[in-house]
């Protein structure tokens, strides 16, 4: 008997017994759905993931002081600040790796007060780097240039919804002068620019609402208006944005090393460096790893569904005794027989496979969507859960189907 042969008749073996076969199925359908959605919404997570750390900053690396031991309490001396030399030298030694290296410093939450427009801002300090490396949108106006850090302007920044509550939404506030008090100031600002803020449509990265709107000023004059930092000659952090042909990875281990020979041996801190890139990777590796682990749980279903394949293979083989015993007596090879019954056990788990995929893959991408992660299923997983499938079949399917080829002839032909 051919392949062919075996496998029509397994079809009309599931078609003579539907309800049987869709119950046999059923642990296979559910594992196999289970996998499939899991590892749809775990691949939709992790290209989030890496579009949203792209648009916020793929090529940006973090440098900051921290404490040697955190047990102990460090404390920050004037000399372990970066200085401003200390940042030019650097951005010189490595100018081909380097676009930009942004500088902020908060002068925290304050009011912004103009005529009957009362609102609750945020203002930091920037640099002129800080708009390239913090991908700010400007639509009106101008961003902070050197000659404003170098005069200690009392400049500012706008978004756009501050801007629609001055003027509208068609006109332009550039010029305008506006009062902001923070807890230590009350300045008034004349307004150079208006920017669109990125919005991050990614609950993964929804810090919560934040109403207050920030606005940015030259960073030496929320240096010059912040008392706690009017003494501090330098820096705690900054952000270097790579160029695009750097390895960011390595390059953090230059940049590390470059500012810890600058700081004293006797110090309490030291610098660290993190690129975007490495984040990336360590945030999707823990999802890829997460979804794997969620995925072998929900494989254990497919255990199930195995014992009932092998259960109603069983079953089958009693019910078909007699026929085996006629196609024995009539010259059929044990290997012939035992054929027939595997095929018949991978058929059906091809079938729930293939319905399980189709399932699954409809909860991933309804999941993926509705948790705002639109994706399409991705095609290794669902090839690999199909192979997974019919490898059940040809193990569980191995017992019942040998079961059935030692049958004496003789016997089968006399059951009953």
């Amino acid at each position: 008997m051919n392949l062919l042969e075996n496998i029509r008749l397994a079809l009309e073996g599931l078609r003579a017994n539907k309800m049987r076969a869709l119950l046999t199925m059923l642990g296979i359908i559910i594992g196999i759905a289970s996998v499939m959605a899991i590892s749809t919404l775990g691949s939709a997570m992790t290209g989030s993931v890496s579009k949203t750390m792209d648009k916020i900053g793929g090529k940006n690396i973090s440098v900051y002081l921290t404490p040697k031991n955190y047990d102990s309490q460090a404390t920050l001396q004037p000399e372990d600040y970066i200085t401003q030399d200390e940042l030019n030298s650097f951005k010189e030694t490595y100018a081909d790796q380097i676009r930009a290296i942004s500088l902020s410093s908060s002068l925290g939450s304050g009011k912004l007060n103009s005529g009957y427009v009362h609102k609750d801002v945020s203002v930091t300090g920037a640099n002129p780097d800080y708009r390239l490396v913090n991908n700010i949108n400007l639509v009106q106006g101008r961003f902070i240039s050197d000659r404003d850090i170098q005069s200690s302007r009392n400049v500012i920044i706008i978004d756009t919804t501050l801007r629609n509550n001055l003027v509208g939404v068609n006109g332009d506030p550039t010029g305008m002068d506006i009062t902001v008090e923070t807890k230590n100031t009350n300045e008034t600002y004349t307004i150079i620019g208006v920017y669109e803020k990125v919005v991050i449509d990614n609950p993964l990265f929804n810090m919560g609402d934040d109403t207050r709107i920030e606005c940015f000023i030259p960073i030496t004059t929320a240096k010059a208006l912040n008392s706690q930092s009017t003494a501090i000659p330098g820096y705690e952090n900054f952000t270097i944005m790579a160029s695009a042909n750097t390895d960011t990875t390595a390059f953090a281990q230059i940049t590390k090393q470059y500012f810890i020979k600058n700081l004293g041996a006797l110090s309490d801190y030291t610098i660290e460096a993190q690129s975007m890139e490495a984040m990336v990777s360590e945030a999707t590796s823990m999802l890829s790893t997460l979804s794997l682990g969620i995925s072998v749980i929900a494989g254990i279903s497919l255990l199930v569904g195995g014992i009932g394949v092998m259960n109603i293979m069983l079953v089958s083989v009693t019910e078909r005794t007699k026929e085996i015993g006629i196609r024995k007596a009539l010259g059929a090879r044990n290997s012939a027989i035992r054929s027939q019954f595997i095929i018949e056990a991978i058929i059906i788990c091809l079938i729930g496979g293939i319905i399980g995929v189709g399932l699954g893959s409809v909860l991933g991408v309804l999941g993926s969507s509705l948790l705002k992660f639109p994706t399409t299923p991705p095609f290794t997983p669902m090839i690999i859960a199909l192979c997974f499938s019919m490898g059940i079949g040809v193990f569980f399917g191995y017992y019942p189907a040998n079961k059935a080829a030692k049958l004496d002839p003789i016997d089968a032909l006399r059951y009953e």
